[in-house]
């Protein structure tokens, strides 16, 4: 059995069964591999440890209000980062129409079901490729220029820009 990357969220899935169907190999690992024991015991129940299904916000705010917090509390370069990958994503549903909500039925952060919720969950997960917002990664030699016109757009559209 081979386990690539200690242990990435495909992995932490099913981390909890590996105990169960393998307690040799289970002790080997928690022996060798650090974080084994903490994520088979909190992965497999709830995923509440790692914030992969349950997230929670303040009473007081809305999700957008939380995430534009999220935002705010970032350093800036990532901010911005994130504010670019978000803004692309509110202006394609804007064009077809559709009003992000704050939260939709069945919403458990699965694609093309948009929500601020989602939005947060991508934030606290620090998916900073934004992958569950349904992008790839850029590429590295197009960054700073794609960085520069997605700002640009930002200001456009009206969305994410500094006078909101």
């Amino acid at each position: 059995m081979r386990i690539c990357e200690p242990f990435g969220p495909e992995q932490r899935q099913g981390l909890w069964l590996c105990h169960v169907i393998e307690p040799d190999r289970w002790a080997a690992m928690c022996a060798r591999v650090s974080g084994v024991k903490s994520g088979g015991i909190y992965a497999g129940h709830d995923n509440h440890f790692y914030g992969h299904r349950k997230i929670f916000k303040p009473e007081h705010l809305d999700w957008q209000e939380y995430a534009l917090l999220l935002l705010n509390s970032m350093p800036e370069k990532t901010a911005e980062h994130y504010r670019n990958k978000i803004a692309i994503y509110l202006h394609w549903y804007q064009k077809k129409g559709i009003e992000v909500p704050q939260t939709q039925q069945g919403d458990i952060g699965a694609k093309d079901i948009p929500s601020w919720r989602r939005i947060c969950k991508v934030l606290l997960n620090n998916d900073y490729w934004c992958r569950a917002l349904s992008f790839s990664p850029t590429k590295a030699k197009n960054y700073q220029r794609y960085n520069e016109r997605i700002k640009g757009k930002r200001q456009e559209w009206g969305i994410l820009c500094n006078n909101d």
